[in-house]
């Protein structure tokens, strides 16, 4: 349910314990543990290697994260793999199809995606050849691979690379890493103290951000929360960090992140009254978030909410994308843009008065637009039988009709048609009085026959339909044999 469905294992605790059952939590972390040794490494989307890289792992150690205050910095390759083999050197192939591989660093100021954080983008320069870093991942903990491409030259275990980060997109994500932080107090200041972390996803161009809370948002209480997250960015509090013992981070007030492994000694992150545990890149200052714009908001789970936001010049796009959006509603209602709700209204109102009347003649049309349809109507043994077609296919007025029909002409077998292009909609309808003798599906269910069609229902309403025979006066013409046969014989 966690791995694959993204479940919370504290919701999963707490149904299980209301139905007096309990939650294996040792095994449930041994198979954590256990499919994250399995989990494939896919280093360019089309091989996945196993095992590899916790080899390199153990023989390496722990790859040193320079990325906290440098972007751009000098590593030593330690290791490199293609095809799912260890490498001591790969070289760029002009005609080959493809150029990827991953390398291992000593150290680097990429980060590894991990704690919902997307790993980062970039380039390396070494002593005989350029390479482009496409995404940065940690299969092992503590291991920092680069999955990369091969430009030109060629790459050796050994080599010193020059790292460089792409800022843009580091910056990008930062932002949006900083603003779930806002984020996750603005819903406990909003919603309670209830509401924890239950998953997050920081790229470059949105964030997610799920947790507990027992109901959609109100437009009110979504507002809020992005008024809150904006003014803290405004107020462009200090983004301050600070390694201390775990023990002494909880007691100070600092958060922990659902899911997330923590060390003897952590990370604490503050930024004016938000405080939490993180190992993730941040923003200096909480004005560099730039504007916070909530995207969506949605169920994923029971008892659990999921927020989308953009931030920066990704929230710029879509307020821009909005007012395109609005101004050409605006066009086509030929108003202004805070008219558009109004006139919305209007036709809404507009549009529900027309088909009222639209529904009202329709009715009538299907009545006979002034002829006598009930007097076509002709008795056999006492029992009215009337089928005939009219102008009007919609299901519900075609059942009002015959209804009506039924109720004048009562003992009464009704059948109406009604034309829809290149189709007949039938319905048939059983008075109370004829009940005994008559079924309504039955009938109905042999009469379409004749035109390959399909049809039944219960003793007293049936619907159908079949393709518009070529000759439908003569289709009706036998029907009216048919259904008078099936009374003579009732």
């Amino acid at each position: 349910l966690y791995d694959t469905y993204g479940f919370p294992l504290d919701l999963t605790r707490v149904i299980a314990n209301g139905r007096g059952l309990e939650v294996d939590e040792a095994g449930f972390e041994a198979q954590m543990q256990a499919q994250r040794k399995r989990a494939a490494f896919v280093g360019s989307g089309e091989i996945a290697v196993e095992g590899v890289f916790q080899a390199i792992s153990d023989r390496v150690g722990a790859t040193q994260f320079l990325g906290y205050d440098l972007i751009h910095a000098p590593g030593k390759v330690v290791a490199l793999v293609a095809q799912g083999q260890e490498a001591k050197k790969l070289s760029h192939d002009p005609g080959g199809d493809s150029n990827s591989f991953a390398f291992v660093c000593a150290e680097t100021p990429f980060y590894g995606e991990s704690g919902g954080q997307m790993g980062d983008v970039g380039s390396a320069q070494g002593p005989a050849g350029a390479v482009t870093i496409l995404d940065t991942k940690r299969p092992v903990p503590g291991l920092v691979v680069h999955l990369a491409e091969i430009n030109s030259g060629e790459v050796r275990v050994g080599d010193a690379l020059d790292l460089r980060v792409d800022m843009a997109h580091r910056d990008a994500i930062r932002r949006n890493h900083s603003a779930t932080h806002l984020l996750h107090l603005a819903l406990r200041t909003t919603l309670g103290e209830h509401v924890a972390q239950k998953g997050s996803l920081v790229s470059a161009d949105r964030l997610r951000f799920d947790f507990s809370h027992f109901a959609p948002l109100t437009q009110q209480e979504r507002d809020k929360v992005e008024l809150l997250v904006n003014t803290r960015a405004v107020e462009n509090h200090p983004v301050q960090t600070e390694l201390l013992p775990i023990a002494e981070a909880k007691a100070a007030g600092a958060m922990a992140f659902f899911g997330e492994k923590y060390a003897d000694t952590v990370r604490v992150l503050s930024m004016g009254d938000s405080k939490e545990l993180c190992g993730g890149t941040h923003v200096s200052r909480t004005g560099d978030i730039g504007l916070f714009k909530l995207t969506e908001e949605s169920g994923v789970a029971q008892g659990v909410r999921r927020i989308e936001a953009v931030t920066g010049i990704g929230a710029l796009a879509f307020v821009q994308k909005l007012e395109r959006e609005l101004q050409g509603a605006a066009d086509l209602l030929k108003g202004g843009t805070f008219e558009v709700s109004a006139k919305v209204e209007r036709l809404q109102g507009d549009f529900r008065t027309r088909d009222k009347e639209i529904e009202k003649l329709r009715g009538q049309l299907a009545s006979g637009g002034g002829k006598d349809l009930a007097a076509q109507a002709t008795k056999v043994e006492g029992i009215s039988l009337l089928i005939t077609d009219v102008p009007v296919a919609d299901a519900k007025i075609l059942r009002e009709t015959a209804d009506k029909l039924r109720d004048k002409l009562n003992p009464a077998v009704v059948v109406l048609a009604g034309s829809e292009g290149e189709k007949l909609s039938l319905v048939c309808v059983v008075s109370k009085d004829a009940l005994p003798r008559f079924h309504a599906g039955k009938i109905l269910s042999e009469l379409v026959k004749r035109i390959d069609g399909k049809g039944g229902g219960r003793p007293d309403m049936a619907q159908g339909g079949g393709p518009r025979p070529s000759d439908v006066a003569a289709t009706l013409a036998q029907w009216r044999e048919d259904l008078a046969s099936m009374v003579g014989k009732g």
